[in-house]
């Protein structure tokens, strides 16, 4: 009883500190403002359904809709899982932010400050620590949560434009279906997810205020658990490096007296 009631004071800390800072960088990213020019896009190549030129009737519209937020989830899993996209896209500002948010409030729930320290190092500038490598070992620790939050953001949007398949085609006509087209890949991002992490956080607090422990979307000890491995991952590379660049100075040394003689 006593755990969970600290747990309750620190996640209202949390609240009052405002550990979701990103959700701003996020409004911007929905605008339509963003670091990254190699966004995602929906393929349409496959689709069975009729292309948008081709669309004249109210049915034809929410059809191709339907289809477009299928395929568009699949292809977003598969952009999300490759390997590449991860190592490519990690390095944005507003990404880097919202990182920092999770560790500064991984440190408050838990108290793991020397952990998320070492953490936020590997995306702070001038750091011997801050390289793609270290960075991509977080992405991948949180990458099921990532892809998670990006699924809630997606799932919510979708919603709100199938709520319009109600609408007129003049009403809802394919110029605003194309907007919400753009705003849906946009949302096909490694922000939004973070972004939902956060979230979960914050509303972990409000849960556990009003009506008792409730376990939110995305479990913030989870994110402390993989914080911790992704940690240790670069701590053990980070010593590894340390050793090696020992031993070449001593091989260097060596080899400058084997050469005197």
């Amino acid at each position: 009883m006593k755990r969970v009631k600290k747990y309750m004071v620190v996640l209202a800390l949390v609240g009052l500190t405002g550990c979701v800072s990103g959700v701003n960088v996020g409004n911007s990213l929905v605008s339509g403002e963003s670091e990254h020019e190699n966004r995602f896009n929906t393929n349409q190549y496959a689709f069975l359904t009729s292309n948008l030129d081709a669309i004249t009737t109210q049915q034809d519209r929410n059809s191709f809709l339907e289809e477009f937020i299928s395929q568009s989830n699949m292809q977003c899993r598969h952009y999300l899982g490759n390997p590449q996209h991860q190592v490519q896209n990690i390095t944005s500002s507003a990404e880097q932010t919202l990182y920092m948010s999770i560790f500064d409030t991984v440190s408050m729930l838990f108290g793991v400050k020397y952990i998320t320290d070492v953490a936020k190092g590997v995306f702070l500038s001038n750091t011997t620590t801050n390289t793609p490598e270290n960075q991509s070992m977080y992405q991948n620790a949180l990458g099921p949560e990532i892809i998670r939050g990006v699924e809630i953001a997606r799932l919510r949007y979708a919603n709100v434009m199938r709520a319009k398949k109600k609408e007129s085609l003049e009403h809802y006509s394919i110029e605003h279906l194309q907007g919400d087209m753009a705003k849906y890949d946009k949302q096909c991002s490694n922000e939004f997810g973070l972004m939902e992490i956060n979230n979960a956080l914050r509303q972990a607090q409000t849960q556990m205020m009003r009506s008792g422990v409730l376990k939110p979307k995305i479990d913030p000890i989870e994110i402390k658990k993989k914080v911790e491995v992704a940690t240790k991952k670069v701590e053990e590379e980070t010593h590894k490096k340390e050793i090696e660049k020992e031993m070449k100075k001593n091989i260097k040394k060596e080899t400058k007296k084997q050469d005197a003689k």
